[in-house]
This record gives structure tokens, sequence and C-alpha cells, in this order.
């Protein structure tokens, strides 16, 4: 192990494994900015940096409010849904942490790179691989990549997914599922299906299992939106790759009561009262292919009337 300083306040000791080069100084004069928050303190930005003849991303905590409405978000995320701090070092600290746990248990993410200045005072950053690939989400959406392609991407993903889960639910570790699952969250770097954007975190161990199914509402979502009308056949490779539909089944019988997943459980009282609201009835087209797709899958339903699988989740 070696101690390895990020940014100008910050260190953490990371394996040999996990760094490929260290950057001592980056000049920012040319560099391009990806994304910034325009609210806050204007610090939270994704930086793209020329270094020697590649590039890096710097990834930047500031404020994304003002500190009042940071103190009651932090309240909240903390005490009623249990998610990790969002002040901007805490941030910083939660996605480090996240990202080597994520490589020391062979989920792919950015290679995460020694940076031991830079030329302005920006306290938080990490410096990570620049992978210059498109998301899941944007290949979905790309009209010039074949179905059988598409499929196929999704299957690995969902191979991988399924893996993921059952370490997660194996080790009791809620840091192995994504609070924002979507799949604009993942590279398709040739062989590779990258992983990044970890600063906020789930922070109980007891309720894993909700925490698989709300993370499986969110990538549904996600891939809804961006197949379109392959949503369908995409979900068929989907459901066919991942290892235990269990975890499926409960989740549509749960879209189908809520209209979600609710974070705990004493919320599920309060979703099912609105969930006719627009954000909820949105979900409702691919929670009814969901539904049936799972059908189609079950013995015992297979032959009945109605399109929902009857058989219990619990």
């Amino acid at each position: 192990m070696i101690s390895i300083c990020i940014g100008s306040t910050f260190c953490k000791g990371l394996s040999v494994n996990d760094i490929k080069d260290t950057i001592k100084s980056i000049d920012l004069s040319n560099a391009q900015t990806l994304n910034i928050s325009r609210r806050g303190d204007g610090r939270q930005q994704v930086i793209k940096a020329a270094h020697h003849k590649n590039f890096v991303v710097l990834k930047c905590y500031g404020l994304k409010r003002t500190r009042i409405k940071v103190l009651f978000r932090q309240l909240g995320s903390l005490f009623l849904v249990g998610k990790s701090s969002i002040t901007a070092k805490a941030r910083h600290d939660t996605e480090l942490d996240a990202l080597s746990l994520w490589k020391r248990e062979g989920f792919d993410v950015p290679e995460v790179y020694p940076l031991q200045k830079l030329p302005q005072d920006i306290p938080y950053c990490i410096a990570m691989e620049y992978i210059p690939s498109p998301t899941v989400a944007e290949l979905l959406q790309d009209d010039q990549k074949s179905l059988s392609f598409k499929k196929e991407v999704i299957a690995r993903f969902a191979r991988v997914w399924g893996k993921r889960h059952a370490r997660a639910l194996e080790l009791g570790e809620p840091r192995l599922l994504q609070e924002n699952p979507t799949l604009s969250h993942v590279f398709v770097s040739r062989d590779r299906l990258v992983h990044f954007d970890f600063e906020i975190v789930f922070t109980r161990k007891k309720d894993l299992k909700r925490l698989v199914r709300r993370e499986i509402v969110g990538i549904l979502r996600s891939m809804s939106k961006a197949s379109g009308d392959n949503f369908s056949p995409l979900l068929d490779t989907l459901l066919d790759a991942y290892p235990d539909l269990s975890y499926f089944r409960k989740t549509a019988w749960e879209l189908l009561l809520y209209g979600t997943v609710p974070v705990m459980g004493w919320t599920a009282i309060f979703h099912r009262l609105t969930r006719r609201k627009k954000r909820y009835t949105k979900r409702l087209n691919f929670t009814k292919t969901l539904a049936s797709a799972l059908k189609s899958r079950c013995d015992i339903c297979r032959g009945r009337s109605g399109s929902v699988c009857s058989c219990s989740p619990f």
C-alpha cells in the first residue's frame, strides 16, 4: 500500500494496482468543462484536461445549493432515507471510497490517478481516467446500431448487474448499489462496462433487498426511455441474462401497487396515496411490459388469464 494525495487536503491509501500514472500538476488553461452546476458555489464541475499526450477527467466537488438548503437536505439524507452526507468533502470522500470498493470487488470503474496539486484553488477533486465512449443509454438511442448489438450489450450488462447484486447482498454492502441508477452512468468501451457517479451512497445495511429493487426500477426506467420501441425485446434479453428473477417479480408487484419501490417501508403509505401523479403514471407502460414478460416465464401463471403473474413475490 502507498499513500496517495488527492487534491490538496485529502490522502487515502490505495493499492498499486489502482494507479497507473502520477499526475504532478495539470494545466487548466485550455481545459474543457464537460459539466458544471449552476447552483451553489459554482465549484461542482467535471473538467477534461490534457496531461502530456493524454486526457484526464477532473471531478471537482462544491456546494450544489445554498448552505441552508444543504443543511435541510443533509438532515433528510442522513435520518430519513439513510444516505451519505451531501457536503462537498463528504461527496469527494464517498466517491473515492466507492471507486476503490467497486474496483476491489472486480466491477469496472474509471481508473483513479494520484493528483498532488492543482494550479487553482479547488480543494476537493479526483483525477480519473478519461473514457471517450458512449454510455449504454446513448448506445440504445443510436439508430445506427443494430438491435442484435444492443441486445448483446444489455445481456453483458445484466450478467454483471446480477453478480453485483449478489455480491452486495453477500457482503451486506450498500455501497455496491448505485444511489442514482441509470444506464447514463455506464460507459460502453469495447469489452468494458464502466460505471461512474458514486458521490452519494446508501448507508443502511438492513434493507439491501429493497435497495436492489430500487436500482432495478431506475435501470428499467432508463432503458425504457432510451430504447423506445425496442424496449420489449431488450427487456426479454435482460430478464434472460439476469440470474434471479425473484427480485424483478417483487419489483413489478410494488410498481403496480405503489408506482415505485419505497426507499423505506413507512413511505409506502405516501406512495400509495400519490401513485396517480404524473411521475408514477410515466412508469406504467414499462411496468405492464415487465409484468407480462415475467408472467410468460412463470410455469404456474403462463396459462392463466390476465397479463400479470399472480404468484406471490414474497
